[in-house]
């Protein structure tokens, strides 16, 4: 067949045109038998999960190449992501095939094909959130690896881009028509932000989403080309992260703001047909369930709140000695103070679950050590500050602090009370064990009972 040329004499490029669909995993096609693309890994590579791979199933444009050239055609995604000073690590470490079967398969397990070849093709088009996925991607291959090296850099590099790249688009007016795609890159910052543990920057990402959603996202009308459906999944995403999060008193949930969830409710009700009768595939539950686990947590954390309140509203009680009692006044007022904070620092730990190197927690372990220090260290008193004590000691890393409390434990030990013995000797075994457990969770996954009396 003679080919086509211009009028210069040269070929005409061949016209941009779509890869083919493929269906089934890497392994099932390279044996030729039929794949019941189950995820992450499907039932015949359920012994062997890391050969279970699925390539992207979204439709990747590629752009003609000439003849002098061997190089293969590159899908637009990279092409789009030349601009960016790590192309190499794009095409080699963290691939688009590695994104689809490896990560988002595992953040979102019962989310449908259809919304996660949405995703990856918003991703195609829109640089920042692209470098938000791949940051993800990476991320988790080095949680999987348990890797430190250049897998660090390489997810800090992604998600500098992924956030300058987002800075730009909300300041150029001209973005506005890719705002779910934005408030999408925020997610995935903030999905990453939990599994690495980062809470407070978690926070601040997902608060720009919630300004995002409260400024009328939902019922913009103008969506790009992602449709309603796509601002569903958004919402979706969002309420769950916001929910847990409620659940957890890290913060407020906002889910229960009027105009929000009417929003939601609205656009959800034009989307979704009968969405409260199945378990959704991004929360696992009802959506009929998400404004309850709001309340919940807001009750909880009003709760909170009261307990905290009524604990500082506690009158000082007053100290009565009896006369032969080797225990001063201005001790026994002392050990009521060291209750106080430990109250507080059981709520601000155990209720509002907040981090071990939180200001608030830090300021409980600092008062409690304080008040100990105003009892004498063999005096009697002691004996009844085993609670505090014990608590403080579970709450600090600081070494100094850690061998006031031990002295005072030992000074108790020397006196014959037992309780301090086998109390010191679990506090030592949990100051070995460097876990980031919190102090009652390791002792309950050790089997260890003790009552601190």
């Amino acid at each position: 067949m003679e080919s086509t040329v211009t009028e210069s004499g040269g070929p005409i490029p061949s016209p941009l045109h779509p890869e083919r669909r493929r269906n089934g995993c890497t392994e099932c096609r390279r044996k030729k038998v039929k794949c019941d693309l189950r995820s992450p890994n499907c039932s015949r590579c359920h012994r062997f999960p890391r050969e279970c791979k699925y390539e992207s199933r979204f439709i990747a444009r590629r752009r003609s190449v000439s003849k002098s050239s061997e190089t293969p055609a590159e899908p637009q995604a990279l092409v789009q992501a030349s601009s960016s000073p790590y192309p190499s690590k794009i095409q080699s470490r963290l691939s688009i095939q590695a994104l689809v079967s490896e990560t988002t398969t595992v953040v979102f397990p019962l989310a449908s094909r259809s919304f996660l070849d949405r995703l990856l093709s918003a991703a195609m088009e829109t640089p920042h959130l692209l470098y938000a996925l791949l940051a993800s991607s990476d991320s988790h291959a080095r949680r999987r690896m348990a890797s430190h090296t250049e897998s660090d850099q390489t997810a800090l590099q992604f998600t500098n881009d992924a956030i300058a790249g987002l800075r730009t688009a909300l300041s150029d007016g001209r973005g506005a028509r890719q705002r779910v795609e934005m408030a999408m890159t925020a997610m995935a910052l903030s999905t990453n932000d939990v599994c690495n543990g980062n809470l407070d920057v978690f926070r601040m990402h997902l608060q720009g989403v919630r300004g995002m959603l409260a400024s009328g996202l939902l019922n913009s009308g103008n969506s790009h080309s992602q449709g309603d459906s796509f601002a569903v999944y958004l919402f979706k995403w969002f309420a769950a992260l916001d929910v847990s999060a409620g659940l957890s008193l890290f913060h407020r949930s906002s889910l229960l703001s009027g105009d929000l969830y009417a929003s939601s409710r609205e656009i959800l009700d034009r989307t979704s047909d009968g969405y409260n009768e199945y378990v959704d595939d991004v929360c696992g539950y009802s959506l009929a369930l998400l404004p309850i686990l709001a309340e919940i947590g807001e009750l909880a954390r009003q709760r909170a709140e009261a307990l905290e309140t009524q604990i500082h509203s506690l009158p000082q009680p007053r100290a009565s000695v009896q006369e032969r009692s080797e225990v001063t006044e201005a001790e026994l007022r002392t050990s009521h103070s060291a209750f106080i904070h430990t109250a507080l620092l059981h709520l601000h730990r155990r209720v509002q679950l907040l981090p071990k190197h939180h200001p608030t927690v830090r300021d409980d372990v600092r008062c409690i050590l304080s008040t100990i220090c105003r009892v004498r260290p063999f005096s009697t008193a002691n004996i009844l500050l085993l609670w505090p004590i014990f608590t403080a000691g579970c709450e600090t890393d600081d070494l100094s602090e850690r061998g006031v409390i031990d002295g005072r434990m030992g000074n108790m030990q020397a006196m014959g009370m037992g309780n301090f013995t086998r109390a010191r000797e679990v506090l030592n075994r949990f100051w070995q064990a460097n876990t980031d457990l919190r102090w009652d969770v390791y002792l309950a996954e050790s089997g260890v009972d003790l009552v601190l009396f």
